[in-house]
Formats: C-alpha cells, structure tokens, sequence
C-alpha cells in the first residue's frame, strides 16, 4: 500500500514537473512530453498495480533499473564534462537557443556568461552561433551579438555564424570560421550545464579542443531539457 502511494505521488509530480514548461511558456518538445507520459504511467500504475502480473511487475522492474543506470552513466558524464572549466581560452562559441514563443532565458543567459567572460579576457574572440530567428529577431547570431554590445563588448569581437540549425552544425560552421581566420582550436564553450558533454563531442569531431563557460538552467526547465538531452546523447553515440 505504501509503495503503491509513492508510486502515484511520484506520478503526480512528475505530472505536475513537466507540464509547467507547456503550460506557463508553451513549450513542448521530447523532454516534457516523454516526461508527462512516463508520469502518467507511473501514477497508473500505482494506482492500479493490482490488476498486474508478477510477471510484468518484473519486467518493468528490470526496464526501471535500466533506465537508472542509463542515467547515472549521463550524468557522470556531464558532470566531468561541466567541470572542465574554461581558463584563458582565446575562442568563446555562444551556442543558440531559441523556442518558437520567443527569446528563451537560456539564451539570456548564455550572453551574460559570455560577457563576464569576454570582459576578463579583452584578447578573446567570439563566435555567435545559430540560424533560427522568429519574430523577435532574424538570427540568434545576430541575437547574441546585439546582446553583447549592450554588454560592452566591441562588435570588432564578435563574429556572427548564422547558417546553424542545431549543435553539430553550430561547431561545423564555427570551425571553418576558425580554420579561415587561423584562430586557435582551443574553445571555450558557453552553454548551459547539461549541454556541456554533448557539446564536447561535437566540438572533438570538429577537431576541437571545447572548456566550458557553465550557463546554469532555470528549475522549472531543467527537468524537461535534461530528458531531452539524454535521448539526444543517445542519438549522438548511435550516430558515432
């Protein structure tokens, strides 16, 4: 009975968890959607876990502990990923993040980063990744390049990439950037913490070297992101 409440309470929160992006911003990507269907299931199955075979039970079990380890292999990962800290790197990449709603925060916050950054270093260059523009705004490139400048940042240190769609295109582009200018293959990354580790093998099979400028996520996305993230991972080792 006790396992059977804690298994529906789980359920709801879970719920509750991953509808709060949708429901406040509109946002519905694989992270919450996965989220909410694994939720419901688990409050199903709380709820009525009598009506399954011990059978069953045990294979859920099984599938349950597998999906744990799963995570727990992730997270290592981008937690060593998060912890590689960027020093005196003389590349910033600011990757983009948008959704079809409008400016998102983690963008807001990857050029705040960026600037604390690229004021410390006044020798370092910056590359402004991505494409994706809506009504706000043509390009995150040129995004992130306007909030730079606001930052006091000289436009002279800024190098806009605007034909980027995703994150292997992002290191793919800024590459070739750095391979035309001579620029040192050494990058600090600013992204947010969970995309440190993903982020890293892109910029390697770009032969480049990627440290980390850590943009920490707001609460109530860090859920739905960090799914997200881990079937992305688990596309980016299938495609390796």
């Amino acid at each position: 009975m006790i396992l059977r409440l804690i298994l529906m309470a789980i359920g709801i929160a879970g719920i509750v968890i991953f509808f709060l992006p949708l429901g406040k911003k509109g946002i519905a990507n694989a992270g919450n959607i996965v989220g909410m269907i694994l939720s419901v299931f688990v409050l199903l199955f709380g709820t009525f876990s009598w009506l399954f075979s011990r059978n069953f039970k045990i294979v859920l079990c099984v599938i349950a502990l597998l999906i744990l380890v799963l995570l727990i292999i992730v997270n290592i990962k981008m937690s060593k990923a998060k912890n590689n800290i960027a020093a005196n790197q003389d590349v910033v990449i600011v990757l983009g993040c948008t959704y079809k709603y409008g400016i998102s925060e983690e963008l807001k916050n990857r050029i705040k980063e960026a600037a604390r950054y690229l004021d410390k270093h006044p020798n370092a260059l910056c590359i402004a990744c991505g494409k994706v523009g809506n009504g706000y705004y043509d390009t995150e490139a040129e995004y992130i390049a306007v909030g730079l400048a606001k930052y006091g940042i000289a436009k002279s240190r800024i190098i806009t990439e605007m034909s980027s769609t995703n994150t292997m295109e992002n290191f793919k582009y800024a590459a070739q950037i750095i391979n035309e200018k001579n620029l040192s293959r050494s990058v600090a990354v600013v992204t947010n913490e969970f995309h440190q580790y993903r982020s890293g093998i892109y910029a390697s099979r770009c032969r480049l070297n990627a440290a980390a400028i850590n943009v920490q996520t707001t609460k109530m996305m860090y859920p739905t992101l960090f799914v997200r993230e881990v079937f992305a991972i688990i596309k980016c080792w299938i495609s390796k």
